[in-house]
């Protein structure tokens, strides 16, 4: 009997167990190289779906496929990121099957428990399962993610703001004190999601309004690499990346890749981009200044920012301090966004958890109780319920559309459908 904390992402995907050999949250290593982070990507070829890093390291050559007929052939049946287009009646077109996005997803995390027992070892039964979700995730999607982990393997399923999961898996390395306040900026692949946290009491409570941008990610910083990048291949070769209005998946995830360079500490960085030309190979060397990649990223990199003045400006408004900015997922680490932040929290520190991907991953199976209070009228009184992870929900055989809302002493949040988190005081 264990459980896997999930951390389903657009672009990677992070699990974590409790190893009992210290009885301590741990991640789940996948690719045989010690890496946490699974590729949340999905293709389809003639022997099936292939999942994860087989379908990344697949995207990688096929750019180079002379042949653009059959290159396009295999983008058409590439999926970057179902996260992201996942819908309670999507259908997707793969080869001459039809798949559901239910059944995508039951695939993908049955793969997840697979890989997951045979890193944590085959006598792990991994009956349980602990997965995050942005606060503005409709409850449609919520009660599919839930289902499709039922239906692959997993008997009881909860869920939890991811948030709450960021900071709980910070505090298994970093200690919180009480009344610290932290603001959450998840920069993740598919969205920009922040919220204000605060230890009071011992426990963990949600004190603002947290606020998501679904249509804000690192992939979106991606696509405006890629622009550019085919902008200045037009230029040199005539050569256009995306014929049929097709986006060529392998490039774009090269664009990603030089993305996540400057994170580091060099003013410029290049990586090299093959391209399949009339049946010939060319090469070119796609090298950015930082100057450069921030004016490119920049209008996206705001749009980010500005979530997060959202909830910082009703800190402000309820007198709440912000000790600290913590950086949740990979885009959050560059450096136009620590210096933006800076400049909105001159007094605040920004700190990031060990492996900046894994803290909600970890955080999803360590125990705290949470709540979402309203001190408008100076209600100070502690309302410790353990509610805010949801509880298990489990679906019956008809299928009954679960209820997504939760009510916290006097505070109700709903999760609609339209993505927004209403809270009812």
């Amino acid at each position: 009997m264990a459980t896997l904390g999930i951390d389903f992402g657009s672009s990677y995907t992070t699990v974590s167990w409790i190893n009992p050999k210290h009885g301590r949250p741990e991640t789940v290593k996948f690719n045989g190289d010690g890496s946490a982070k699974y590729p949340s990507v999905i293709m389809g070829a003639e022997s099936g779906l292939i999942l994860g890093y087989q379908a990344l390291n697949y995207l990688e050559g096929v750019y180079q496929i002379p042949d653009e007929t059959k290159r396009f052939e295999a983008l058409a049946n590439f999926i970057p990121s179902l996260k992201r287009i996942l819908a309670p009646d999507g259908i997707e077109l793969i080869g001459d099957q039809e798949y559901s996005h239910n059944h995508l997803l039951t695939t993908f995390f049955s793969e997840l428990k697979d890989l997951s027992t045979k890193h944590c070892g085959s006598t792990v039964n991994f009956d349980s399962a602990v997965i995050s979700h942005p606060v503005d995730f409709p409850s449609s999607l919520i009660n599919m993610l839930i289902e499709a982990l039922h239906s692959a393997g997993f008997a009881n399923v909860q869920t939890q703001l991811e948030p709450i999961a960021a900071v709980l898996g910070y505090s298994n390395d970093h200690e919180i004190k009480n009344d610290e306040g932290i603001l959450v900026f998840d920069f993740g692949g598919g969205t920009i999601d922040v919220a204000y946290v605060k230890k009071r009491f011992n426990h963990l409570k949600i004190l603002c309004e947290p606020k998501c941008d679904m249509k804000c990610g690192g992939q979106d910083i991606d696509i405006l690499l890629y622009k550019d990048l085919k902008k200045k291949i037009e230029a040199q070769f005539n050569i256009n990346i995306s014929s049929s209005g097709m986006i060529d998946y392998g490039i774009l995830n090269s664009c990603r890749r030089l993305k996540e360079l400057f994170s580091g500490p060099n003013n410029s960085y290049n990586i090299p981009i093959l391209i399949a030309h009339d049946r010939k190979i060319i090469t070119f060397d796609y090298k950015l200044n930082r100057e450069s990649f921030e004016n490119i990223i920049y209008q996206k990199v705001t749009d980010a920012i500005n979530v997060a003045s959202l909830v910082v400006e009703q800190t402000r408004q309820k007198g709440y301090e912000i000790n600290k900015v913590l950086l949740i997922g990979g885009s959050s680490q560059l450096t136009l966004i620590h210096k933006l932040l800076a400049n909105i929290l001159p007094n605040a520190s920004i700190d990031t958890c060990g492996e900046k991907d894994i803290a909600v991953a970890l955080g999803n199976i360590t125990e705290e109780l949470t709540v979402l209070e309203d001190n408008r009228n100076g209600d100070n009184k502690e309302k410790d319920i353990n509610e805010d992870r949801t509880t298990e929900k489990k679906c019956d055989n008809k299928n009954t559309p679960l209820e997504a809302s939760k009510t916290l002493g006097d505070v109700v949040y709903i999760h609609n459908d339209d993505g927004k988190l209403q809270f009812n005081w």
